[in-house]
């Protein structure tokens, strides 16, 4: 059963929530079971949907049908199913609120591009979403022409250090084809990052050893060395 309520006060990790409904006590009771009551708190996005989120929506949706000759309202139907399934509650586009449509938006850019979808066109919106190029790169598809086998390029150059002694999370990248890493090399990284409306990203530990570039225990050596994560905060500033 879920209570709506408002939140009333807030103090760091402590939230003060006043319910609609009045909660009866036995009810609490027998829930805790003889334990604490715990709870499960859904923050709620006052923001609906935005255009532009529901144009991108629609626009994947049918692309993704396109792909696999099928109608779009059977695949937007599977999709929902698969939301629902990992999100724990339905996705209707007609309801849902801005935070809602940025992680369907999200798992429909995952299935796009770990399934090789090809897509109708460069959508602007779609590159304003980081989880694009972070997708890019974690299935070795390029950014730009969308061909598998990617190079991950780094943005910054990581200079002369042997690229195991580099903690590639402090580095942003991006995924490239060959002939499209040759041409951001022959027109200089601003250039390039500009034309092609680049957004790079920084890869966390999944993405780096999925894709081959470190493994676990180089990773586990560089945490070693961050006794705190302003430590690490302050590396990555650093670069």
């Amino acid at each position: 059963m879920q209570h709506l309520g408002r939140i009333i006060n807030h103090d760091s990790n402590k939230l003060t929530i006043e319910f609609e409904d009045e909660i009866n006590a036995e009810y609490l009771k027998t829930l805790a079971r003889g334990k604490e009551n715990l709870v499960k708190v859904k923050l709620i996005d006052n923001e609906p949907l935005s255009t532009k989120q529901n144009a991108l929506s629609h626009a994947l949706i049918r692309d993704i049908a396109n792909w696999y000759v099928d109608d779009p309202g059977h695949v937007e139907t599977m999709l929902k199913y698969e939301y629902e399934y990992t999100e724990d509650e339905p996705f209707s586009h007609a309801v849902a609120s801005m935070n809602e449509g940025n992680i369907w938006i999200t798992k429909l850019i995952q299935f796009v591009i770990r399934e090789g979808v090809q897509l109708n066109q460069r959508y602007s919106y779609l590159l304003e979403h980081d989880s694009f190029f972070y997708y890019c790169c974690k299935y070795r598809k390029c950014a730009v022409s969308g061909r598998p086998g990617a190079q991950i390029h780094h943005v910054t150059a990581v200079g002369n250090r042997h690229r195991n002694n580099v903690d590639h999370r402090l580095f942003p990248f991006v995924a490239l084809d060959w002939k499209t890493h040759n041409i951001a090399h022959q027109l200089g990284q601003e250039e390039f990052l500009k034309r092609y409306q680049i957004k790079p990203v920084y890869l966390d530990k999944e993405a780096l050893i999925e894709i081959g570039i470190m493994s676990n225990a180089q990773i586990m050596r560089f945490d070693e060395k961050y006794e705190t994560e302003e430590l690490f905060k302050k590396a990555i500033e650093e670069g």
